[in-house]
């Protein structure tokens, strides 16, 4: 177990009843080359986790979870940095995951990261969604209209009127990245496909509060349904967190889209960084070509979107198929990337980053 990557099972979805709003293009799209049976609807697939809730399990000489892994001490001074290590242990605060959504998400919001109301299990959380694939008409929605009281908001709720009035809705296109901050209100609207990193304190469940459904019922299988049972929602919680003197409108959406640096460009390759708020740096290799010099001493995630790709390290080659994912060890050394037509992603966090944002909203 010396080796510096380790791939990930690349088959940890969620049910249909968790998320029942689930869409076809992961199936058909991100894992179809994988030769897996796969369900026809899929609404996440959890590439990188370290939580219990759905744990990314290794493939190779060690068969167990990525956390187990992770907490052998041998295994946790050479994958983690000491910076890591004293800021969160021997897991890591990051879960990415591919989302697909067939029908609108639940609207959300999550509380801050430590928020001091938590209970001790609990941990708030920021997200981001990097749109993969849309709809024609799709988008996604950003806190409230600029002319909407929180009052107004609460009544119509109550009424179980039409509420998408009442918010900001923004059209998406492929390649953006919106950054979601705690206490914003957010969902992601039908027919888009994301991929989706979140950021937490390890060990804890991610807390999300959910104010609204869309007024939708469902059968005990996750299946809309007239005469069904609606999922619980969390409207007086949420109501403990919202800001309403936040930005909204134009200006929270320029605020929560994330512009990407491009570091490196070619007929064939392309390189862009996105310094993801609050401690997270992310970096999408997307076309034909080699790249290598590409690790800061962290963890570091990576994800093939498109087409393959082929990972050195340290001398020894790997290779990965569009929607297969895994890790690099923080001492990874000589990391090389040859990309054939290929879109990667790759994250790491900054954990010197870490308590300056951990309370932040926006």
């Amino acid at each position: 177990m010396d080796s510096k990557f380790i791939k990930f099972r690349p088959d940890n979805f969620t049910t249909q009843t968790r998320t029942p709003w689930a869409g076809h293009r992961i199936a058909q799209f991100l894992k179809a080359d994988l030769n897996l049976s796969l369900p026809t609807h899929i609404g996440e697939s959890w590439e990188f986790s370290t939580s219990s809730e759905l744990p990314s399990f290794c493939r190779g000489e060690f068969n167990g979870t990525f956390a187990d892994f992770l907490n052998m001490p041998r295994m946790a001074s050479s994958w983690l940095s000491s910076a890591h290590r004293h800021v969160w242990g021997t897991q890591s605060p990051l879960l990415v995951k591919y989302i697909d959504a067939a029908y609108d998400l639940s609207l959300q919001l999550h509380p801050p990261i430590e928020a001091s109301d938590l209970s001790p299990g609990q941990s708030g959380k920021w997200e981001s969604w990097l749109i993969l694939a849309h709809n024609s008409d799709s988008g996604i929605y950003l806190g409230l209209a600029p002319h909407v009281t929180i009052d107004d908001f609460i009544q119509t709720i109550q009424r179980g009127d039409d509420l998408k009035p009442l918010l900001h809705f923004v059209p998406v296109a492929t390649g953006e990245l919106y950054t979601i901050p705690p206490c914003t209100i957010h969902a992601l609207g039908a027919g888009v496909c994301a991929l989706e990193p979140q950021l937490m304190q390890p060990g804890k469940k991610a807390l999300s509060l959910r104010l609204h459904d869309w007024n939708r019922k469902y059968d005990e299988n996750g299946n809309l349904f007239p005469y069904g049972v609606p999922r619980p929602l969390h409207l007086d919680e949420a109501l403990n967190y919202i800001d309403i003197n936040a930005p909204r409108g134009k200006e929270l959406e320029t605020r929560c889209r994330t512009i990407p640096t491009v570091t490196y460009s070619s007929n064939s390759l392309r390189i862009v960084d996105y310094s993801q708020k609050p401690f997270l740096m992310a970096r999408i290799i997307s076309g034909t070509g080699t790249c290598s010099n590409i690790m800061h001493g962290e963890l570091t995630f990576i994800s093939v979107m498109q087409s393959a790709a082929e990972l050195t390290v340290e001398g020894e080659v790997f290779q990965l198929r569009a929607g297969e994912s895994g890790a690099i060890a923080a001492s990874a050394r000589e990391v090389i990337i040859t990309a054939h037509n290929a879109k990667i992603y790759m994250a790491h966090c900054l954990p010197e980053c870490y308590h300056d944002c951990a309370n932040h909203r926006l």
